[in-house]
């Protein structure tokens, strides 16, 4: 084992001014060599990419086998009607693996008193980490103002850095993204509180790129149908996104940036409980993915955590499909991305951009 020094970020201001990227290269590259890490390089030539025009987005299907060594943690079954129960909770706690994670694991011991930055052990991908709370909280909690302003402080450190690697070249610029699996159906596997970071496969196009890029920050209304949550009208699954603010520009500073933030995200939680609520659905299966870039946050509602036995989380949505072998490959190719999609989340409305949610109330 190698011993890897802690690193304590007691304030947003210290992570701001903390490499976080140089750290996150060392400690994933240690992890890796000393196999601390359940993680298979992908051959380049077995990936592929599907740009698909039809619903205006670009797809990237791969073999990641990590994830059928992946531990599943949590207390209940997806697709069923269990309820949580305190004793389930004491249970999953019992077999908790972020409360006291590996050493070798930590990139922050301590982040703003609350919170650790720790590797994933079954990655998607290099430097795929995690944001954990100390203290155990269910997952299907709300992001708190901080999380959200941590998520993308997080990301404008990793999206503007550039380091240097053991022979002295620079890294080649790489992309993050976070994203939070919430509710039963969202498709997560730990119960304990996380928000998971990845970066993006080179020179992948985002269709929420597009959709905001002629956009300026505002917030939102749904009484004016200018300043609705903004969508690719072409994917077929209901999702909707959201401009973020730059400090500086349109908020003065980031206490102003996170009240901000908090608006903006309790804003699509909104929308997504309206869509429960019209469908009758008890609060407590309430389930959605919400995917955060430096510049844009998305939110899209959940009713099925797997369609025809295909399983899901937030990275289909951003067009990034993985399967444990290659038979969960030939299964999504024949039952269609965009299907796998919808039928995990809601099917977008021929008129979506006149539909109008409550936003006052649900």
């Amino acid at each position: 084992m190698t011993n890897v020094e802690e690193v304590h970020l007691p304030t947003l201001q210290a992570l701001q001014e903390y490499n976080l990227g140089d750290r996150l290269h060392t400690v994933f590259t240690q992890a890796e060599s000393n196999d601390n890490l359940v993680f298979t390089k992908q051959d380049p030539t077995k990936i592929k990419i599907i740009n698909d025009a039809d619903h205006n987005m670009t797809i990237q299907v791969k073999e990641v086998p990590g994830l059928g060594k992946r531990p599943m943690n949590r207390p209940t079954v997806p697709g069923t009607n269990e309820r949580v129960t305190d004793d389930k909770v004491e249970q999953v706690k019992k077999n908790n693996p972020f409360v006291k994670p590996e050493p070798e694991l930590t990139l922050v011991s301590d982040l703003c008193g609350s919170y650790r930055l720790i590797l994933n052990k079954f990655p998607n991908t290099e430097h795929h980490f995690l944001m954990v709370t100390k203290q155990f909280e269910q997952q299907d909690t709300l992001l708190r103002p901080l999380e959200l302003q941590l998520m993308r402080s997080i990301l404008s450190k990793l999206n503007n850095h550039v380091g240097v690697d053991a022979t002295g070249d620079p890294f080649k610029k790489d992309r993050y993204f976070a994203f939070f699996n919430s509710g039963p159906e969202s498709g997560y596997s730990q119960f304990h509180k996380h928000v998971q970071f990845m970066k993006l496969p080179a020179d992948f196009p985002l269709y929420q790129d597009r959709v905001v890029s002629n956009a300026d920050y505002f917030i939102p209304n749904e009484l004016k149908s200018d300043k609705r949550p903004l969508f690719n009208k072409d994917a077929g699954f209901k999702h909707f996104i959201l401009k973020m603010p730059t400090v500086g520009k349109e908020v003065k500073d980031t206490e102003e940036e996170r009240e901000s933030l908090a608006i903006l995200y309790m804003y699509l939680v909104k929308r997504v409980l309206n869509i429960f609520r019209e469908l009758d659905v008890e609060f407590s299966k309430i389930s959605y993915n919400f995917i955060m870039t430096d510049t844009w946050m998305m939110i899209v509602p959940r009713k099925a955590a797997h369609y025809q036995g295909v399983w899901q989380n937030s990275l289909g949505y951003m067009g990034l499909f993985g399967g444990k072998n290659e038979e969960v490959l030939k299964k999504y190719n024949d039952l269609g991305y965009i299907e796998v999609l919808k039928g995990c989340g809601f099917e977008q409305e021929e008129d979506e951009d006149k539909v109008v949610y409550n936003e006052y109330g649900y």
